[in-house]
């Protein structure tokens, strides 16, 4: 079974966005980090994706950007099959590559039958408040938390007050030169 995976950019302080809904704590491309660096891992875990979800927020972000990016992750990323959950689009263009699919159904009962499906791997990036809403829901596999070397003391958090406790188990811990700490956790289910 596909898995569904939250990968998160979070300060060490858990915030995964400033107040103004700025993310410039991400990381960037550093020199001399090829080997060990945070876009060889993105492509890495890419490769292993065949669909992205995001709310509307991400995807008016990611649209803006990601059609006409350059980096070496943008190709296998703008080739991902894209659902955008809205209720107040109309419709989800990407550029020159195939638009993304709007979904106004509930987000819990679609990822449920998404993952029934064959295919790869399914990643929620960014879009807080979907992955809020899912937080309890049973459909989230596996968080992917990049632990930013900044504390911003504000902000939007990822795991808000009053989340209920997830037993979490960590599956990987990868380390970058820049910095950068990635934490894998699967979130068990017994």
């Amino acid at each position: 079974m596909r898995k569904v995976i939250v990968q998160e950019f979070v300060t060490i302080d858990n915030f995964a966005a400033q107040q103004d809904k700025g993310l410039s704590f991400m990381p960037k491309a550093a020199p001399n980090d090829h080997e060990n660096s945070a876009e060889k891992n993105q492509l890495n875990f890419i490769e292993t994706l065949d669909t992205m979800i995001m709310g509307r927020n991400t995807y008016e972000m990611f649209r803006q950007y990601w059609p006409s990016a350059t980096e070496v992750i943008a190709p296998k990323l703008n080739a991902l099959k894209k659902i955008v959950f809205s209720s107040t689009l109309d419709e989800a263009p990407w550029g020159d590559f195939e638009p993304a699919t709007l979904s106004f159904v509930d987000a819990k009962e679609e990822l449920a039958r998404l993952k029934e499906l064959p295919g790869k791997d399914i990643v929620i990036w960014g879009s807080l408040t979907l992955v809020q809403s899912l937080y309890d829901s049973g459909v989230i596999d596996e968080y992917s938390l990049i632990i930013c070397p900044v504390i911003l003391e504000k902000g939007i958090r990822l795991f808000t007050e009053g989340s209920a406790m997830n037993d979490l188990e960590l599956i990987e811990t990868k380390t970058f030169t820049a910095g950068f700490i990635e934490l894998r956790y699967a979130v068990n289910r017994s």
